[in-house]
């Protein structure tokens, strides 16, 4: 009886257990990216995305789901995730859904829960056409000439923790027309381009009881661009609300290390470094990474130039293959800067890799 009373107790104890397990899980906020367009290559940039918001916020599912290669086809497996996202993100172009995937997207926003919208999201559903201006408050009316390139700037009138880290910049996407918005949306962004009045390209807005964020960029270029990834990290937070995650920063030892792409990519999406390139202007002007500064080791001045700097605060070095940035950290090591990062292959080796890279 006793060894019977102690089974029963243990198999509580182990059932109790898997269900707080199986609540944990179901607590982890669930963010889920829908790809289903051809012309901006969201199949490649929301996964790359993705797994940079991995490394900041491991406490969240990030979920991407693809539309087929096929054009023709007129679905998106894994659709159901919706079911249970927290959030979702969208980048799709007139895809004509079958009923029971459309109703998906329909019953996720009935039930008050927010929405992301990107570039292409505006003429989203050829069976759902007032998506565009009831859903996410904008007013697609095309776009102008691909040869102009809008200068992105902040409206004055925009909210700042959604703009909080952002700065302007030039896109390489066609400006959309949207104008005038309706009275409800909240303009965050402006694009303008030579002789015609500026557009909104980023905006709040309500659909119910749901959050909604809508951006008309989104070409590749522009995930490049570190305002606008952080940009969306900002939309995705105030989307989550309550359930937004704190990001997993982490302090990097002091010291001098060398360490190779990948653990260098890492400290540059979870920590607060400073990214320093070392080579010559010409070199940096040809293209480096994303928030660099440039500061020539080979130049009479190097030391005065970096004495300015604050040596309290974490450094990211490199160069073109690892001679210089080694030589840069054993100048910054001696003027008494506590912790420096060498990246061992240098640029050459990060774009090699396929990491971003702005010019």
């Amino acid at each position: 009886m006793k060894k019977l009373y102690s089974l029963v107790i243990v198999t509580v104890i182990l059932g109790t257990l898997g269900l707080i397990s199986v609540q944990a899980d179901k607590a982890r906020p669930k963010v889920v990216m829908v790809a289903a367009e051809f012309l901006y290559n969201s199949r490649e940039t929301l996964p790359v995305f993705r797994d940079a918001l991995r490394l900041k916020y491991p406490s969240v599912d990030w979920i991407v789901l693809m539309r087929p290669e096929d054009p023709k086809n007129q679905t998106i497996p894994g659709l159901e995730a919706i079911s249970e996202a927290d959030l979702v993100m969208l980048m799709m172009r007139r895809m004509t859904l079958p009923s029971d995937e459309l109703n998906r997207f329909k019953t996720y926003l009935s039930q008050g829960r927010p929405l992301i919208g990107l570039r292409t999201a505006s003429h989203a559903f050829e069976n759902w056409k007032e998506f565009d201006n009831k859903v996410l408050g904008g007013n697609y009316q095309n776009h102008y000439d691909n040869q102009f390139r809008p200068v992105i700037s902040l409206d004055g009138s925009g909210g700042t923790a959604l703009l909080k880290g952002v700065k302007g910049w030039t896109s390489s996407g066609s400006l959309y027309k949207n104008s005038p918005l309706p009275a409800e949306s909240q303009v965050l962004l402006r694009g303008t381009i030579d002789g015609k009045p500026s557009e909104p390209v980023a905006w709040t807005h309500s659909f119910g009881m749901s959050r909604v964020f809508y951006t008309s960029l989104g070409h590749p270029n522009d995930f490049k661009e570190p305002s606008f990834t952080v940009l969306l990290e900002n939309a995705i937070l105030w989307a989550l609300g309550d359930k937004a995650p704190k990001s997993d920063r982490i302090s990097i030892p002091q010291g001098i290390k060398r360490v190779d792409v990948e653990e260098f990519d890492r400290l540059r999406l979870t920590t607060k470094a400073v990214i320093l390139d070392v080579r010559t202007p010409e070199e940096f002007a040809a293209g480096h990474l994303p928030g660099a500064i440039n500061i020539d080791v080979n130049e009479a001045d190097f030391e005065e130039k970096v004495k300015r700097l604050n040596p309290d605060q974490p450094y990211l070095v490199h160069c073109a293959a690892g001679g210089r940035s080694a030589r840069a950290c054993t100048k910054m090591g001696r003027l008494n800067f506590k912790t420096l990062v060498d990246l061992a292959p240098g640029f050459n080796g990060w774009k090699a890799a396929g990491k971003p890279v702005e010019k």
